[in-house]
């Protein structure tokens, strides 16, 4: 039996290791509704938290913003922001009310602790993540926790397992680029890029699914990734999805990138319109209404896409669809 291999890829502010619970739990039932076959005997999911990286460097600075009186402060906004993208309301809530505090006790020229908390985990990821031309230390140290995670999920769903990536705001970016150095190395996109960094490539085995090779379906959600297509001429170049070789090793495997945003979300945007090599590359800009009701018309929409039903269901009818076409297609072709 074919088994898929799912990947979750979490943006900032993330402090706990259990993130996708929630939409695991939730694409598992969707998944074994729709298909008819047990989520756990066709699906392997696995979490890329990468969130460690940066962890002891943004603590070390909010420490020296805040002085250490702020440190429980900051743990407490840690657990909330880890409960928010778990999918709770009360969590959000509690982080928009902590919002208004304006000073700490002991803090008291640290104003509002609460917006620094997010500038630092939202802007400190995203300014320590791009590979500069001195230091690649953190985007390649991000980049081995994927290829960790790809690795295992080569190890128990096979060498050659159609894989799916549900990547969401930074997250987003950190896949697509961690997925292009890949394409690179197996000269997908001969641009002179670097490709995969040597630290990187120790920690894949040469199999299929470590050299990115049965790439299949891409979920970008809430994605940035137009803000930071600036950097390059013409907005860049996508990575492809499907990758080529998907359908020489799964005939009739099928395939998709789909970027999910909700207009409401500002730090998400549509991706297509960047250039026709993206309009190519991604199937729809879907547009998605998450959240519950009464808070969907915020920007407080962004940290729920994979816990919302209406953006996981799509997903899982897809992999229920390709896990048949897989199980009942003809035997599959390998290329070494």
């Amino acid at each position: 039996m074919t088994r898929l291999a799912v990947m979750w890829v979490h943006g900032v502010e993330i402090a706990d290791a259990r993130f996708a619970d929630t939409s695991m739990d939730l694409l598992r039932t969707e998944f074994t509704r729709i298909a008819g076959v047990d989520a756990d005997e066709a699906l392997v999911l696995r979490t890329a938290f990468w969130a460690p990286v940066y962890e002891g460097r943004q603590d070390a600075l909010l420490r020296r913003m805040g002085g250490a009186r702020a440190q429980g402060v900051f743990d407490l906004l840690d657990s909330l922001g880890s409960a928010t993208d778990r999918g709770s309301v009360a969590a959000l809530l509690g982080l928009v009310a902590s919002g208004l505090v304006r000073s700490l006790p002991g803090s008291p020229d640290f104003h509002y602790p609460t917006l620094r908390w997010l500038v630092v985990h939202y802007l400190g990821d995203a300014i320590s993540y791009q590979a500069g031309a001195v230091d690649r230390a953190l985007y390649d140290g991000v980049h081995r926790v994927l290829a960790r995670s790809l690795h295992d999920l080569a190890t128990e769903a096979g060498e050659d397992a159609p894989l799916c990536v549900l990547a969401h705001s930074l997250g987003s970016v950190v896949a697509s680029n961690f997925f292009y150095d890949l394409q690179v190395a197996g000269g997908l996109h001969p641009d002179g890029s670097a490709g995969v960094a040597p630290e990187v490539a120790a920690e894949l085995g040469d199999t299929p699914a470590e050299r990115g090779e049965t790439l299949g379906w891409l979920y970008t959600l809430g994605s940035p990734l137009a803000l930071f297509a600036q950097r390059h001429p013409d907005f860049g170049t996508p990575i492809t999805v499907p990758h080529p070789q998907l359908d020489l090793r799964h005939p009739g495997a099928g395939g998709e990138w789909v970027n999910y945003w909700d207009p409401d979300d500002v730090i998400a945007a549509p991706i297509r319109p960047l250039n026709d090599a993206y309009a190519k590359a991604v199937v729809a800009d879907r547009t998605v209404a998450v959240a519950p009701w009464w808070l969907g018309w915020t920007p407080l929409v962004h940290p729920f896409y994979w816990n919302d039903v209406r953006v996981v269901r799509p997903v899982a009818t897809q992999l229920a669809m390709a896990w048949h076409r897989l199980q009942e297609g003809p035997d599959r072709v390998t290329t070494g």
